[in-house]
This record gives C-alpha cells, structure tokens and sequence, in this order.
C-alpha cells in the first residue's frame, strides 16, 4: 500500500467540505455547543423551554442550509462524489451509501425542524433527537473522511 497525494487541485480546494471545514462543520458545533450547555432538564421551567426552543429553530436554519450546501458540492455528475468514482471505481457502492445517508439525514434534520415547531413536543424527546441528528451528522463525516482516505491515499494497485 502506498500513499497517493489528490491527484487535483479541484479535489484538493473542495475536500474541506468533506471534512467539516465549512459552514456545516461550524453549524454542528453550535448546535452540539447548544445542546451541551442546556440544563440537564429543559422543561425545568416554562420559560427555559420556550428559549431553547428557539434557540433550538435557530440553529437548525443554518444546520439545514449547510447540509444542502454539503449535498451540492459532493452529489451530480460534477460532485465531488462522482469525481472520486472516477478515480476509484470499486467505490461506487460506498458513495451510493453516502447518498443514501444523506436522504435519512434530511429527512432526519426535517422531522426535528417539524417538532421543535410543535409547542405540544416533549423538550426532553427534542432534545434526544437533536442529539441523534448530530451524531448522524458526525457519522457521516466520518464516512467522508473514510472515503477521501479510501480514494486518494490508499492505492491497491491494479486500478
């Protein structure tokens, strides 16, 4: 096994998004940052409910935003997806199982934005799936980052 720079700089100039250098890695980190200085409780009173609520809407704005950024530059025939494909054939079923987390991910992120609306949501059952759409998120990335690494580091020989 031998160890292959990029092999362009479009590859190179993009990559960041793949690993969180970008406003979606910065939406993470907010909202993870929101949810670790959140009281153990969030319905310990009426009032804390409501602001981390909106807090909470907030912060999934720019979340979503960025995730369909995301979505963009790495999917299509000119994503960097398909740019990797190119390079690497055999991980094609790999970026199809990106594709397919990004679907769930959306979904996920949709449903959450749709119950933090709904004054009658149990604040700790958001708060749970808050935490699940940002561990998603993080595992995805982690999938990128694999994908990079499988795609322009690793060379089997062959191909």
């Amino acid at each position: 096994m031998s160890v292959t720079p990029f092999p362009s700089p479009y590859i190179r100039d993009r990559a960041g998004v793949l690993r969180g250098q970008s406003p979606l890695g910065d939406s993470i980190r907010n909202l993870a940052h929101s949810l670790r200085h959140l009281p153990e409780s969030p319905a310990v009173s009426a009032a804390s409910d409501v602001s981390w609520r909106d807090q909470l809407r907030h912060l999934l704005d720019p979340l979503r935003e960025a995730f369909a950024a995301h979505r963009a530059v790495t999917e299509g025939d000119e994503g960097i997806y398909a740019e990797m494909v190119d390079h690497a054939p055999r991980l094609a079923r790999t970026v199809d199982g990106l594709v397919a987390e990004h679907h769930a991910i959306d979904s996920a992120m949709a449903t959450l934005a749709h119950w933090a609306d709904q004054v009658s949501a149990d604040a700790d059952i958001l708060r749970r799936r808050a935490i699940d759409v940002l561990n998603e998120l993080t595992l995805h990335r982690q999938h990128d980052s694999d994908l990079v690494y499988e795609a322009y580091a690793t060379d089997i020989g062959g191909e």
